[in-house]
């Protein structure tokens, strides 16, 4: 197995990029806390804030002809370049929404409504938009729906267990890149060039949502057919969501307006400050590219940026494992179980599902709390977690989410305050 990256960004670097958010060490109440809760919406950059707010106060109508209406035209430009840019999406259309969750039901029903017969194979691990979709279009459509099983030990889909539901009748495949519970990591170039070859006819389908914030996307690589991801989970703001669809389903029957064209998928006026907002993430990320590579080609800067991103991810999640000479890490800790990670190596994102033998997940979120850390407990009360905890045979986790932003003196922290709760006696 890969050995995981186990260096941080230099500390120049490390303190440019914290710099960066806002909010990083302090709530809005000017209450010092760690957000290790990014997998449920991450931490904002202060650039992308600002330049949402400075053309949201603009009045003006980029469909008129004048030049504040032309500058913000450009802006709307730039910044579907940037969102391809990101993508790799060299052909096909960009798609924007209110939710990342509401162009996955638009492009899965779209998808199942133009076959008549069939079957669509969907897996256990599945955010509910993707997965509601799918059982959704199955019954509504006539289509049987096939789910894939989790392997309880990584948390992800093995390939074979995919495999084994396509045939000739196959509309789509619906796969997750990275899991926002279990932290598993997809190889999706692997899986789609596999189910291409079992069914070269079948749509694959991305939920990218969790995976985008954390490594490279390469829609035209892959040579996949549709992928959503939301701004608000990569250092973004929330009210919008992208994705990226195949020349071969973009011009699908689906709802637009007549007069467009037919691959278009946007109805009615974007929202320009969601441009700008976005196109001041990628600048962020070319930043962070362009402190490691020389080249002035944006798409480069970004793989870079993304690259390094994940490289450092990487090495913030060995240190909450390993530990270091300062401190032992949470595998060393009694009374705590880190799920998954060690069956994924380095197909782990940034995400550590905790278990405690002492108390309740629920009780540990409240206490990590009262130390000024904020993490999520995903239970099987939930109708967003029970399906995929049922997976993996989990009736809760303690979710713990850092992004790269966060420091060694953080994870430190964090293993500090989680080595008291694991001591504690009821």
């Amino acid at each position: 197995m890969l050995e995981r990256n186990t260096k941080f960004f230099p500390q120049q670097l490390q303190e440019l990029i914290s710099s960066s958010f806002l909010y990083v060490n302090e709530d809005v109440y000017g209450n010092d806390r760690l957000f290790f809760e990014n997998a449920g919406g991450s931490l904002r950059l202060k650039s992308a804030v600002d330049a949402q707010t400075q053309l949201s106060s603009l009045p003006d109508c980029p469909e008129r002809t004048h030049d504040i209406a032309m500058d913000i035209r450009k802006v709307i430009e730039k910044g579907t370049e940037d969102i391809r840019l990101i993508l790799n999406a060299k052909d096909g259309s960009i798609a924007t929404s209110l939710t990342a969750s509401k162009l996955m039901f638009e492009i899965i029903t779209t998808i199942a409504m133009d076959k008549s017969s069939g079957n669509i194979v969907t897996t256990d691990i599945e955010h509910p938009s993707s997965y509601d979709a799918c059982q959704f279009s199955a019954e509504q459509y006539k289509h049987e729906l096939r789910v894939a099983k989790a392997d309880p030990k990584s948390g992800s889909i093995p390939l074979e267990n995919i495999l084994k539901l396509i045939d000739e009748e196959t509309v789509l495949v619906s796969v997750i890149l990275t899991s926002n519970i279990t932290g598993a990591m997809h190889d999706i170039k692997g899986y789609a060039d596999a189910i291409r070859l079992k069914n070269p006819d079948t749509i694959i389908v991305v939920d990218a949502v969790q995976g985008a914030p954390h490594g490279p996307i390469d829609v035209d690589k892959w040579k996949i057919d549709a992928l959503n991801i939301a701004p608000y989970k990569m250092f973004g703001n929330r009210g919008v969501g992208y994705a990226y669809l195949s020349n071969r389903i973009a011009s699908l029957p689906h709802h637009r307006l007549l007069a467009t064209d037919d691959d278009n998928w946007n109805i009615g006026s974007p929202t320009p400050a969601q441009f700008a907002s976005f196109s001041k993430v990628i600048d962020y990320i070319c930043e962070i590219g362009s402190y490691f590579n020389s080249s002035d080609d944006r798409r480069t800067l970004i793989s870079e940026g993304m690259n390094r991103i994940h490289l450092q991810e990487q090495a913030i999640l060995n240190r909450l494992i390993n530990g270091s000479n300062e401190r032992p890490g949470i595998k060393d800790i009694s009374n705590v179980t880190v799920h998954f990670e060690e069956a994924n190596g380095i197909r782990q994102d940034l995400i550590l599902a905790l278990t405690f033998d002492n108390i309740s997940c629920e009780e540990a979120v409240q206490l990590y709390g009262e130390q000024n850390i904020l993490v999520y407990a995903r239970e099987s009360s939930s109708h967003y977690s029970k399906r995929i905890l049922d997976a993996v045979n989990l009736d809760a986790i303690v979710r713990v989410s850092p992004i790269h932003c966060h420091t060694s003196t953080d994870v430190d922290k964090f293993l500090e305050i989680t080595q008291k709760i694991s001591e504690i006696t009821r």
